[in-house]
């Protein structure tokens, strides 16, 4: 993959963290881009029967989903992952 579209894909992630925060926090509060660090969990992977995998929701994985379908929506990864 070139840098430009690697560019595009984090920037699409970024954004999309943005907008899944937001729909998780009270009407009140939202996260922005410059925000965004702080409010995502550090935890990046989880173990499950001695496997690890990357956490819902997290830089990578994220990446990984757009780099399958960069047109995925977050409603879209929200439903095919049961969130």
């Amino acid at each position: 993959m070139n840098a430009r579209k690697s560019k595009q894909l984090r920037k699409k992630a970024r954004q999309l963290q943005v907008d899944w925060i937001n729909t998780l926090l009270p009407d009140g509060e939202y996260v922005t881009l410059e925000t965004l660090p702080e409010a995502m969990p550090d935890q990046k992977y989880y173990m499950n029967e001695r496997t690890l995998y990357l956490s819902f929701m997290s830089d990578k994985w994220i990446e990984k989903q757009l780099k399958r379908n960069s047109q995925v929506s977050l409603k879209e990864l929200m439903y095919k992952h049961g969130q």
